[in-house]
C-alpha cells in the first residue's frame, strides 16, 4: 500500500523540480514592514553606512564532471530547497559536454560557479569547494541526484550537537524509474563509530555538518574512497555523527555512467589511505591490531565463501564487545548488523 500511495507523490513532484530555478532566491519573504515605531523609523532613516556582508548560513557544494543531462534537475530542485541565506558552490571540473553552458543559463545570485580547466577529480573538487564555503554549515549533493524539498529544514532541526548529520534516500535508475522505497533505522553518534568499521553506512550527497569540523579534518582525501575515509577519520577525531531515522532527503540516481558505479573499491586492495583511516579508528574502538586491509577487503557477502581468517574472527569478537558496552537500542542496532554479516 505505501508503494502505491509513494508513486504518484514522486511523480508530481519530478515534475515539479524539471521546472528552471527561480529568478529571484529564497522562499521567505520576510517580515511586514507595514507598521514602524517612531524609534524605528528614526533608526531606518540613518542606516550604518558600511554594513557588513551577509555571511550565508548553509554552503552547499557540488563537484561535478559532466552533469548532462542531470545536472539541470539537481540544480534547480537544490536551489528550491535552500534557504534565502543559503549559497549554492558547483565546481564545473573539466567537463566536455554541456555543463558549462548550462551553470551559464542559471539566474539566480545564490549560485556560484567554479571551473577547472583540468579535472582534478571529485575528492579535490570537493575540498577545493569546502575552501570557498562561508556558511556554518555545509550540505553535499552531487550532480546527478535530486534535493526533496524539506531536505535542509529538516537537517537544520535535526543537527542538535551533532557535528555531521547524515539520511537516507529514495532510489530511482537513469531513465527516472523508482525503485521500491526503503526507509533506514537512524544511528546514533554513540554507535555510529561501530557501524563505520563494519561498513559504510553513510551517503556521501545527504551530509550536513558543521563547516569547522569538515575543515579541521582537511577535507577528503584523494582515494577512491573519499567519503567513506573522510567518516572513519572523522569518527576518530571525535565527531559526533548520527543519521537521521527514516526521513529521506534526496533522490539518489542509480545509473551506468555514475562515479560510484565506476569504481568497485571494495576489490581494490591497494588502498592504503582507505587501510591508515580504518586502522586508526578499529584501534581507537576495538583495540584491533590486527590487518586492516584483511577486513576491508575480505568482507562477508552473500553468495560467496565465508572469509576464514583470524583476523577477521578476532574483529567480529571485538564489534560485538564493544556494542555490549554501549545502551540497549544502540547494542541491538550493533548486534543485528554483525550477525547480519559475520559467523559469531
Amino acid at each position: 500500500m505505501a508503494q502505491k500511495n509513494w508513486k504518484p507523490a514522486w511523480k508530481r513532484y519530478t515534475k515539479n523540480s524539471c521546472r528552471s530555478p527561480p529568478r529571484h532566491s529564497g522562499h521567505d519573504t520576510g517580515p511586514s514592514h507595514g507598521s514602524v515605531s517612531s524609534a524605528a523609523a528614526k533608526l531606518l532613516a540613518h542606516p550604518i553606512e558600511s554594513p557588513r556582508p551577509a555571511v550565508s548560513e548553509l554552503s552547499v557544494i557540488i563537484p561535478v564532471k559532466n552533469g548532462m543531462p542531470y545536472l539541470p534537475r539537481t540544480i534547480s530542485s537544490t536551489l528550491r530547497a535552500m534557504p534565502r541565506d543559503a549559497e549554492l558552490l558547483v565546481m564545473d571540473d573539466g567537463s566536455t559536454d554541456g555543463t558549462a553552458g548550462y551553470l551559464s543559463s542559471v539566474r539566480d545570485k545564490r549560485l556560484k560557479v567554479f571551473r577547472n580547466d583540468e579535472s582534478v577529480g571529485v575528492a579535490n573538487a570537493a575540498t577545493a569547494l569546502l575552501g570557498h564555503a562561508e556558511g556554518k554549515f555545509v550540505a553535499r549533493m552531487d550532480g546527478d541526484d535530486i534535493c526533496l524539498p524539506w531536505r535542509f529544514a529538516a537537517q537544520r532541526r535535526s543537527l542538535g550537537d551533532a557535528d555531521l548529520l547524515f539520511s537516507g534516500a529514495l532510489f530511482v535508475n537513469g531513465q527516472g524509474k523508482p525503485f521500491p522505497p526503503t526507509f533506514q533505522p537512524g544511528i546514533s553518534p554513540a554507535a555510529m563509530p561501530i557501524h563505520l568499521l563494519m561498513t559504510n553506512v553513510l551517503m556521501n550527497p545527504t551530509m550536513y555538518g558543521r563547516r569547522t569540523v569538515l575543515e579541521g579534518l582537511g577535507g577528503y582525501q584523494k582515494t577512491p574512497t573519499e567519503d567513506y575515509d573522510l567518516w572513519l577519520r572523522a569518527a576518530a577525531s571525535g565527531a559526533r555523527m548520527k543519521r537521521m531515522a527514516y526521513v529521506p532527503t534526496i533522490v539518489y540516481r542509480r545509473h551506468a555512467t555514475q562515479l560510484s558505479q565506476a569504481r568497485a573499491w571494495a576489490t581494490e586492495n591497494g588502498d592504503t589511505i582507505l587501510s591508515a583511516s580504518f586502522r586508526a579508528l578499529a584501534s581507537q574502538q576495538l583495540g584491533f591490531q590486527g590487518s586492516a586491509s584483511t577486513i576491508l577487503y575480505n568482507r562477508p557477502m552473500a553468495g560467496q565463501p565465508y572469509p576464514e581468517d583470524p583476523d577477521i574472527t578476532d574483529f567480529a569478537h571485538l564489534v560485538l564487545e564493544a556494542a555490549g558496552r554501549l545502551g540497549e537500542k544502540d547494542r541491538k542496532g550493533v548486534e543485528d548488523r554483525l550477525r547480519s554479516m559475520y559467523r559469531l
